[in-house]
């Protein structure tokens, strides 16, 4: 018994990503409590040590470096690694900038000033692992529970997604899935990792929208150390991270021509070459693709290639918008309720409020009414939410179906007229005024099938 009572807790590991110039000292004195850093002075290092060793807590030693560099790299390992729970250690007793201390509540779970008192940060670490062991459980307890079944809903849609979901999972090429903003694009793709033989591999997402251009290729290939001017350090890039996992293009539709030719040689070859490096990297990877832009229609406007919209649009699924299934809001409505009602008070919906909730169109879909509850329960004055604090307001005109046939017919013509002044400024060289209109002659023959032009 008395062997048990004075018996060492068994040694942790902990990741120590170190963001200033001075060196880390603690790692004698965290020893003692049993603590074995790995110290990490970059992100691709920290990366490496996350893929081969079982890290749950890190330590971020922060000064007033560039906040977007340090936030940046936060969340990409949490990407990597979901339920890394992170502890600040500031190095400079002076405050820190405004947007960095903002953060500091956002991103850590506490933080320490230099010089630091080991025992009591031994006593946060402490804290945070067990923090950490529970998200974990929680984690997979969850995942356990809804293995299929993560997407709210019974309609007849939302039970042929499930199980079309399952299907797609089971195989290795890559996915397209279309929908909506606020459909559950992302859920989807969670999903099929996660039912996927790619489980237990990481999954990285990139917002091809969030992007700007000019950095679009050298996150997605990385670059090496010098390859362009600000390229202090060697750099992974997301499909390289996601080796052996899963890789969630999101907005797909967003990717520039140039990336697009990249991204179509990389499927057909998986290999790539980070910018300025000469030599080819293997990966193993799936690909998930979203878009909430109609892609075939943007093939047929010259905004996306077609030879790269055929090659990943083999396994494709749609998640539908909220007004397809609108017997689901009311499961929807409880479950989030359930999310956001306080332990102390519990919520309801009165019967208006669903009947206003039935009859909205829902722009937003599934995550425009996840937030207009959250913004209910927030607003409300009682414990019946009405209406009003939902914030809907439901307008009753309808468009005129004459109108939208109109309109339709409008575009027809706008297109026959533009087409037949590229083929007379060509002499009927179909290929000619292909190119003039920026198109491949795939679509203008489609076209001209569609506007009823005889050649």
């Amino acid at each position: 018994m008395n062997d048990l009572k004075h018996s060492k807790p068994p040694i942790r590991e902990l990741l120590v990503l170190n963001f200033t110039n001075h060196d880390f000292q603690g790692e004698r004195e965290l020893k003692q409590f049993n603590w074995l850093c790995i110290q990490a002075d970059s992100f691709d290092c920290a990366l490496q040590y996350l893929n081969s060793n079982q890290i749950k807590i890190a330590i971020a030693i922060i000064s007033n470096s560039p906040t977007q560099k340090i936030l940046h790299a936060i969340n990409q390992l949490n990407d990597h690694q979901n339920g890394l729970v992170w502890i600040a250690i500031t190095e400079e007793t002076h405050p820190l900038d405004n947007k960095l201390t903002a953060c500091l509540s956002r991103y850590f779970v506490d933080y320490h000033h230099q010089p630091v008192d080991w025992k009591r940060l031994n006593h946060t670490l402490g804290h945070a692992y067990g923090m950490a062991v529970l998200k974990k459980s929680l984690h997979s307890n969850l995942q356990s529970k809804n293995h299929g079944n993560g997407l709210l809903g019974n309609s007849q849609l939302i039970k042929q997604l499930k199980t079309n979901l399952s299907k797609v999972a089971d195989s290795d090429e890559s996915v397209l899935i279309s929908g909506e903003t606020g459909t559950g694009k992302g859920l989807c793709a969670h999903l099929i990792h996660s039912q996927s033989r790619r489980e237990t591999g990481p999954f990285i997402t990139i917002n091809c929208g969030a992007l700007p251009q000019s950095l679009i290729h050298s996150e997605l290939f990385g670059h090496e150390k010098g390859a362009f001017t600000g390229a202090d350090k060697q750099y992974i890039g997301h499909i390289e991270r996601a080796n052996k996992g899963t890789l969630f293009l999101d907005e797909i539709g967003d990717l520039s021509l140039e990336s697009q030719v990249n991204l179509l040689q990389f499927l057909e070859e998986h290999i790539i070459e980070r910018l300025g490096g000469s030599r080819n990297i293997p990966i193993d990877c799936r690909i998930i693709f979203a878009s909430h832009v109609n892609l075939e229609a943007a093939v047929e406007e010259g905004r996306f290639r077609e030879d790269l919209y055929y090659r990943i649009n083999i396994l494709h699924l749609h998640a539908p918008s909220l007004r397809e299934h609108k017997e689901d809001i009311p499961l929807l409505a409880s479950e989030y309720l359930e999310l956001f009602n306080p332990e102390s008070r519990k919520y309801t919906l009165s019967p208006k409020a669903l009947d206003t909730m039935l009859a909205y169109e829902w722009p937003g879909n599934v995550r425009e009414l996840k937030n207009r509850i959250h913004r209910a329960i927030i607003m409300a004055n009682s414990e019946q939410l009405n209406a009003a604090d939902l914030g809907i307001k439901i307008t009753h005109i309808q468009p005129d179906v004459n109108d939208v046939v109109d309109l339709a017919q409008h575009r027809v013509e706008i297109d026959t007229e533009l087409l037949l002044d590229a083929i007379k400024r060509n002499n009927h060289n179909i290929s000619a005024a292909a190119r003039e209109l920026k198109i491949s002659r795939t679509t203008f023959y489609r076209l001209i099938k569609k506007c009823k032009i005889k050649l």
